[in-house]
């Protein structure tokens, strides 16, 4: 099996001095640096801390070259790379670390007694690794017991290449988990190391080896490490900050002028809520490639001055759908499947649906690589059938292929035999002037099953509009029976580190004393 790992060592070997990536904080790496490091990394793991093949190593990391070297070391040395997130609290943190049954950590440096702390609570983690602090980012010296990243490096032996175990690299490459934005509970994904996927990717979007491709997700997130990937599996160089920032956001487009954009729609919602910025119009973006902002395209166009292609996916599939540059836009739509994606709509009896049919989003189990959710087997089974992987979303295709997205299943309000979409509802809240933000929850009711709830920010958090005035304009675009019952406003929403918003949260508010 051809691995990201070969494709990338493949480019060091025919153009070692290309640039692979450029981090605003951590300056560059070249392909043949990387792989090198790599190379001498994953080496050291199995020879200097007798890590074997098929065991987890637990990277837990701001955006950094050093990130990418551990995920290319692991793939070298026939392990699996956990993404982890830097903003974990300690007990998110040993929960990843102790379901995964990881064995090592690599940490930045103000991690590192934190995880060091929680190895001694964890049977089999037995190693943490840290990266070179930086004291004018405010972080600390890792504790003595840590291993320098650095000098595990150069003990690497000379032939570290031949010292690499010869099983080869892990089919189940990365465990990514879930944002738990349902349920608060991530689950891990399981996902092969698939290397044709970036490849594919970037050849439709019209990408080239010669491109830039600007990333400001995480690595742990879906989209920052899929991004970072297809970038340096077709030999392009990727750019990155160690965290999102949107007051340096344009600062670093003309400095390093990179020629797409890698990202989320919150993230560019934030940019589009910000005054024009000196740059924003003299970049050297050729596309904006961004997950989930369908209908609000356009504005972003017009904005930015660059083409943007919408899309849809997920972690356990990759991407899904997306819009063509040289087609008209579809207002609403994200655009047509992806070829090879083996996505489909059914019915609730299995059965495809019909064109303009909403029912659930489903992909070909074969096709996406999804090998499951670790230690979940009732995750697992509800996912993912003989022929499927369910993905819990509702939607539709059009006469013409073009897919709309309706809602999460668990986020449908069934009121009365009526079933609601909550964005919708979200939608038709925002369009007042008074609401920044919108979240629609289903409450239980004795009578109808469910009734509609929503959570609000204030547009001017000092002059919240009141409830009944928005369930007015509510009531001017909405049947009745899909109106809030119920509006309260909060400072603001709980959100995952790229900005997805916690519903479970907010359904806990719902029994708290909180709520007013």
């Amino acid at each position: 099996m051809t691995t990201l790992f070969d494709i990338i060592a493949g480019h060091a070997e025919t153009d070692p001095g290309r640039l692979a990536v450029l981090s605003e904080q951590d300056g560059v790496r070249t392909y043949g640096e990387l792989i090198e490091n790599a190379t001498a990394l994953g080496a050291a793991l199995h020879v200097k801390l007798g890590i074997q093949p098929g065991a987890r190593i637990c990277v837990w990391a701001r955006n950094r070259p050093e990130w990418v070297e551990a995920y290319l070391a692991a793939a070298a040395a026939g392990l699996a790379t956990v993404a982890a997130n830097p903003e974990w609290t300690d007990a998110e943190a040993k929960y990843v670390c102790a379901h995964s049954d990881s064995v090592a950590v690599v940490c930045d440096a103000d991690l590192a007694a934190r995880a060091t702390a929680l190895a001694a609570e964890i049977p089999g983690l037995t190693h943490v690794i840290a990266l070179d602090g930086d004291a004018d980012d405010g972080e600390t010296e890792p504790p003595p017991s840590a291993i320098s990243y650095a000098e595990l490096i150069a003990m690497a032996p000379a032939d570290a290449r031949d010292r690499l175990p010869k099983s080869g690299p892990a089919s189940a490459a990365l465990l990514m988990y879930t944002s738990g934005t349902t349920t608060g509970r991530p689950k891990a994904v399981v996902s092969e190391s698939k290397a044709a996927t970036g490849i594919d990717y970037n050849e439709m979007f019209g990408l080239t080896a010669s491109d830039r491709a600007l990333i400001v997700t995480p690595f742990f997130h879906g989209n920052g490490f899929g991004g970072l990937m297809s970038a340096l599996a077709y030999g392009a160089a990727a750019v990155f900050p160690r965290r999102f920032s949107a007051g340096r956001f344009w600062r670093l487009v003309d400095l390093y002028r990179p020629t797409y954009l890698f990202t989320l729609a919150p993230i560019v919602n934030i940019l589009m809520g910000r005054p024009p910025a000196l740059h924003e119009r003299t970049h050297a973006f050729r596309v904006l490639i961004v997950l989930g902002c369908a209908g609000g395209a356009p504005a972003i166009e017009e904005r930015f001055g660059a083409p943007v292609i919408d899309w849809y996916g997920m972690t356990e599939a990759g991407m899904g759908t997306y819009t063509r540059l040289d087609e008209p836009r579809r207002p609403g739509s994200a655009g047509r499947p992806f070829p090879g994606s083996g996505m489909a709509i059914v019915r609730p009896d299995g059965t495809e649906a019909a064109a303009g049919e909403t029912g659930e989003v489903v992909f070909d189990r074969e096709r996406i690589g999804f090998a499951g959710y670790l230690k979940d087997a009732e995750a697992t089974a509800s996912a993912l059938d003989d022929r499927w992987f369910h993905t819990g979303d509702l939607g539709y295709f059009d006469a013409d292929g073009f897919f709309f997205f309706v809602d999460r299943k668990k986020d449908i309000v069934r009121r009365g035999g009526e079933n609601i979409s909550s964005m919708e509802v979200e939608s038709v809240l925002r369009e007042h002037p008074g609401v920044a933000e919108a979240a629609v929850l289903a409450m239980p009711d004795p009578v109808l099953g469910e009734r509609v709830m929503a959570f609000a920010v204030a547009a001017d958090p000092a002059r919240p509009p009141a409830a009944d005035e928005v369930r007015t304009h509510a009531g001017e675009r909405l049947a009745h029976f899909k109106i809030p019952e119920e509006i309260v406003f909060i400072e603001r929403m709980p959100r995952t580190a790229t900005g997805k918003i916690e519903k479970f949260r907010l359904r806990e508010r719902l029994t708290s004393e909180e709520r007013r």
